[in-house]
């Protein structure tokens, strides 16, 4: 897999250097105030964060922004273009997409003069400005030296910009990394600064509401014997104590499968707990396949403001999984045939409207195949 990162350089060439990384911080800490965000010292409390690298001997600052990491390259840009213009100086944006597509925007003073980038084709240099770029290079460099730079560079775009990073006086390992990758290591020299969103209202989450995470497609059991498959669902409402699980349609009206054993728990949590299946009738005369737990707690859900900012969306896809009840349902295959069911789960405190459910098949891959054919 290849890589995926953004970042901005943004030149000192010209600037006094005294104070200028405090005169960045400062900057960006403005932008987001103006976006409408608060700076916060607590990362969890954060909806965005950034981190400001300063470069040895100042040539450059390196700022990632955790916000550009969606690839976004008009939004990458935009705050590149801030920078340029507030220190009336040159700034670069880098993206890299895959480790197949390179994209470097050279913007002046809040201006967009130039870009390389083999988005859509390969890059054609003919079209470049090659006097614009005269600003950025190091001593006895040209813009020859960034085409020959492209031209030797193997499948992967990261070998151009570790020459480019030479051409600009800059060290490769600032250009070669984003935020998230960035955020995986220790920071030493680098500043971090965390930011929410001013006007966030908190979201009223409601009664227990279940959504599947991961269901079974396929359950192929052999008559007489046992399997085990797993469900997952994440709560998007309050915590709540108690749930049940029903199990009804063909297979089991026709004998094809006997749900024998569940055992359900928190993915957080250690602890699991098992009920065996009650064979029972519904309201409605059909056979079906019950298990209660009247003692389990549903842990507290997380529901989030649309749209999300890129950290929103990390950390709930991480709450919705660590707060995830699952549960292994083992069969006892029946008779043989093929044919559907359905699981359904519910939480006690809501099961009308709280629930949610899976419809498997009983059968192989092909049988799959066959009743999905169009």
């Amino acid at each position: 897999m290849g890589a995926f990162f953004t970042n901005i350089q943004l030149s000192t060439s010209g600037i006094d250097k005294s104070d200028i990384t405090e005169k960045v911080i400062n900057f960006i800490i403005k932008l987001n105030t103006q976006a409408g965000f608060i700076k916060v010292e607590d990362e969890n409390e954060a909806d965005k964060s950034v981190i400001i690298s300063p470069a040895h001997g100042l040539a450059w600052i390196s700022i990632y922004d955790e916000d550009t990491e969606d690839l976004n390259i008009k939004k990458l840009n935009k705050i590149a273009a801030y920078l340029s213009k507030e220190f009336k100086t040159s700034a670069l944006s880098i993206l890299v997409n895959d480790s197949d597509t390179v994209y470097v925007g050279l913007i002046n003073n809040g201006t967009l003069k130039d870009k390389l980038s083999n988005r859509s084709k390969n890059i054609d240099f003919n079209k470049s400005k090659a006097s614009v770029w005269s600003n950025i290079l190091a001593s006895n460099y040209s813009f020859d030296d960034i085409k020959i730079a492209w031209q030797n560079k193997s499948v992967f775009v990261e070998d151009f910009l570790n020459r480019f990073a030479k051409l600009i006086n800059l060290d490769s390992s600032k250009l070669l990394t984003g935020y998230e990758y960035l955020n995986k290591e220790k920071l030493t020299k680098e500043i971090k600064l965390n930011f929410a969103k001013k006007d966030k209202k908190a979201t009223e989450l409601g009664l227990t509401k279940f959504r599947m995470l991961a269901s079974v497609g396929i359950v192929d059991v052999k008559s007489g014997e046992k399997e085990t498959y797993e469900w997952i669902v994440t709560n998007q409402g309050d915590a709540s104590t108690g749930l049940d699980i029903v199990i009804a349609g063909e297979c089991i009206t026709n004998d094809l499968l006997i749900p024998e054993l569940v055992k359900v728990g928190v993915f957080r949590n250690e602890n699991t707990y098992s009920s065996q299946f009650i064979e029972t009738v519904s309201t409605k005369g059909e056979k079906i396949f019950y298990a209660k737990f009247d003692d389990f707690i549903i842990p507290n859900g997380y529901k989030t403001n649309y749209p999300m900012t890129t950290k929103e969306s990390k950390r709930y896809g991480m709450i919705q999984y660590e707060r995830g009840v699952y549960f292994n349902i083992t069969f006892i295959g029946g008779k043989e045939g093929t044919g559907e069911f359905t699981v359904y789960f519910s939480p006690l405190v809501n099961r009308q409207k709280g629930g949610d459910n899976s419809t498997s098949i009983k059968g192989t891959i092909e049988d799959w195949r066959n009743k999905n054919a169009l």
